[in-house]
């Protein structure tokens, strides 16, 4: 079925609220995207243990898309993750669009990116979300740049 929309994992939201809250913190642990190509069909409902980087769809070795100075397998780490409350009961979590590490970066056939947590280990690299970017982008020796929506990488109204 392949990419067809954006979603945080439900997963994702049980680890925050399940686990002690050291396991995955929005404001401090480290966090990577991960560039993806079509060969996958994203799934907010999948398990903890499928939502993870390098699990599941999310493989290193058949699915990511990669440059091996540009946008390492791994991904690009994401900078200044904040947790803002923009409004009366709206709680988002956003960051600095992530630029790939310099400009002579090739990538072809990227249809979406995982944003995983580096820095918790229960569960290992859990996946928060990810995001379809609306049809096949792509570079030839030049920057890839993620330009994150206004309303941020999640926005939740409470």
């Amino acid at each position: 079925m392949a990419w067809s929309a954006s979603a945080a994992f439900r997963a994702a939201f049980v680890t925050m609220v399940s686990i002690p809250a050291e396991a995955l913190d929005l404001d401090t642990d480290g966090f990577k995207v991960a560039l993806y190509d079509n060969d996958i069909t994203p799934d907010k409902d999948a398990t903890q243990a499928n939502s993870c980087f390098n699990a599941d769809q999310w493989v290193i070795t058949g699915n990511e898309v990669t440059d091996a100075s540009g946008w390492p397998s791994g991904g690009r780490s994401l900078v200044s993750p904040a947790i803002t409350t923009p409004s009366t009961g709206v709680v988002m979590w956003d960051a600095a669009d992530t630029a790939s590490a310099n400009s002579n970066t090739t990538l072809a056939n990227v249809y979406g990116c995982l944003v995983y947590d580096d820095t918790s280990t229960t569960p290992n690299d859990q996946g928060i979300s990810y995001h379809y970017f609306g049809g096949t982008q792509s570079v030839t020796a030049g920057t890839f740049t993620i330009v994150w929506h206004a309303n941020g990488l999640m926005r939740i109204t409470v």
